[in-house]
C-alpha cells in the first residue's frame, strides 16, 4: 500500500498486463520442506501456560462442524488437509485495534477446526517494526494455532520511513533502515534462509514468495513485489519437478492424493496479486516481474496462486479467477475494502480457510470474522490435469 495515504490505503492505478480471463464474482513426487524452515523452531511462539489460557478463551464459543460448514456437498469425504490464511495484519506495538483481530481471528479458527494444518500469514504482518515482530509473536505465543508459514510484504518494509524511531513521515525515507535490513529481520524472527521456501503437507506443496527489495534499492518498485531472478528460478524449477514427479498413493491406504488422479495442486503465496486476475488486481503492478512470474505460473495449470494486498471484500467482489493457473485474493484481517477502493465502514475482518480433497478438488471458503460467519458458500476449484 502507498505509505503517503497510510490511513486511507489509496491505491495508485498503473498499466497492467491484458490477459483474456475471468473472475468469478464472490468465493463462490514428494516435496521436502528444507529443516530451518519449521515453524515449530519459532523460538517464543508457543508455552504451555499461554496455551492452556487461549484454549479456555476458545471454550467458550459454540464448537463447530468443520465437514458441514466448510464443505457444503463434500461433507462424506474426509480433506487430506486444511490450511488458514490470513493477510494484511498490519500489526504495530501501538495499535490494539490489529492485535484484537489478530487474536479473534486465530481463536475462532482453533473453534472451528482445531487440527488445521498450517497457518498462513500472507504478507504486511507488521509495520516493519523490531516492537512489532516482537508483539506479533507474543501473539502467537498466547493463541493455539497450526504450524506458521509466512511472506513478506510491502508493510514489511516499512521501518524506512521511521525517522528518529519515534515517528513515521511517508514523504521521505528516513536513511536509517534498508531494503537488505528488513529482509535479515523477517527471515531472523521466522527463521528462515531465504525470502522464499517451500514445504509440503501429504504430497501437497507449498511454495512461500516474497518481493526482496523496496524503494531505497529501486524508487520505481513502489509498492510492488520485486522479485530476484534467482527466486523466479527457484519457483519455476521447483514447479517443474513437481510436474515430473509420479503421483502418491491415496485411495489404496497411503496418506497421500489418489494415485488415480494426475491433477495433485500446487500452492503459491505471494502478498502481492499478479495483474488483471482479481478484482482490484488492475490498479497497481503488484509485481515488477510479473510478465515473467505470469509466464511461469500459466505453464503448471494445477497451481493456485493466494495474494493478499488490496483488501477488497471477498463477498461481493470477484476473488476467485480462473486462467491458465488459479488467482485467489484473500481479503484482510485488519480492515476491508469495497470495489470502489475504500475501507468498509464498519470495520470488517476477512480470511481464507481451504481444505484439499484427494482427487485434486479444493474448497475455499470465506471467514467474515467481525460478524463471526462464513461469506458464503465454499467455492470448489475443480481438479486440474497436468498438461
Amino acid at each position: 500500500m502507498n505509505p503517503i495515504h497510510k490511513n486511507t490505503l489509496v491505491l495508485c492505478v498503473s498499466a497492467a498486463l491484458a490477459l483474456c480471463s475471468c473472475a468469478v464474482t464472490g468465493l463462490a513426487g514428494r516435496w521436502t520442506a528444507e529443516a530451518e524452515l519449521s515453524p515449530r523452531n519459532l523460538s517464543g511462539l508457543t508455552s504451555p501456560g499461554a496455551f492452556a489460557a487461549a484454549e479456555n478463551r476458545a471454550a467458550k464459543l459454540p464448537r463447530q462442524t468443520p465437514d458441514k460448514q466448510i464443505s457444503p456437498g463434500l461433507q462424506t469425504e474426509s480433506p487430506l488437509l486444511s490450511f488458514i490464511l490470513l493477510s494484511d495484519l498490519h500489526i504495530q506495538e501501538t495499535d490494539k485495534e490489529s492485535q484484537h483481530l489478530l487474536m479473534k481471528a486465530l481463536i475462532e479458527y482453533y473453534t472451528i477446526k482445531p487440527d488445521a494444518d498450517l497457518l498462513v500469514l500472507n504478507g504486511d504482518l507488521t509495520n516493519g517494526g523490531e516492537r512489532d515482530f516482537i508483539r506479533l509473536k507474543e501473539l502467537l505465543s498466547r493463541t493455539p494455532h497450526p504450524p506458521v508459514h509466512a511472506t513478506m510484504g510491502n508493510h514489511d518494509y516499512y521501518r524506512m520511513w521511521l525517522h528518529g524511531g519515534t515517528h513515521y513521515d511517508y514523504t521521505k525515507l528516513s536513511g536509517d533502515w534498508s531494503s537488505y535490513q528488513a529482509a535479515s529481520q523477517f527471515k531472523r524472527h521466522f527463521g528462515y534462509r531465504r525470502l522464499y521456501h517451500e514445504t509440503s503437507v501429504r504430497g501437497v506443496p507449498f511454495l512461500f514468495l516474497s518481493g526482496e527489495a523496496y524503494r531505497d534499492v529501486d524508487e520505481s518498485v513502489g509498492e510492488d513485489a520485486s522479485m530476484s531472478d534467482e527466486q523466479l528460478n527457484w519457483l519455476d524449477g521447483r514447479l517443474a519437478e513437481l510436474t515430473s514427479r509420479p503421483r502418491h498413493t491415496g485411495a489404496s491406504g497411503g496418506n497421500g492424493p489418489d494415485s488415480g488422479s494426475s491433477c495433485m495442486p500446487a500452492f503459491v503465496f505471494l502478498h502481492q496479486p499478479l495483474p488483471d486476475t482479481v478484482e482490484g488486481s488492475s490498479l497497481e503492478r503488484g509485481v515488477v516481474q510479473h510478465e515473467r512470474l505470469r509466464a511461469i505460473l500459466a505453464k503448471y495449470p494445477a497451481v493456485v496462486l493466494f495474494s493478499g494486498h488490496t483488501h477488497w471484500d471477498l463477498e461481493p467482489t470477484g476473488q476467485l479467477w480462473r486462467g491458465p493457473f488459479t488467482a485467489v485474493g484473500s481479503g484482510a484481517i485488519r480492515g476491508v475494502y469495497s470495489a470502489g477502493n475504500k475501507p468498509v465502514s464498519p470495520l470488517k475482518s476477512e480470511s481464507l480457510f481451504v481444505e484439499v480433497y484427494r482427487d485434486g478438488r479444493i474448497a475455499v471458503r470465506g471467514r467474515n470474522h467481525t460478524d463471526e460467519r462464513w461469506t458464503g458458500e465454499a467455492s470448489v476449484i475443480p481438479c486440474i490435469k497436468r498438461r
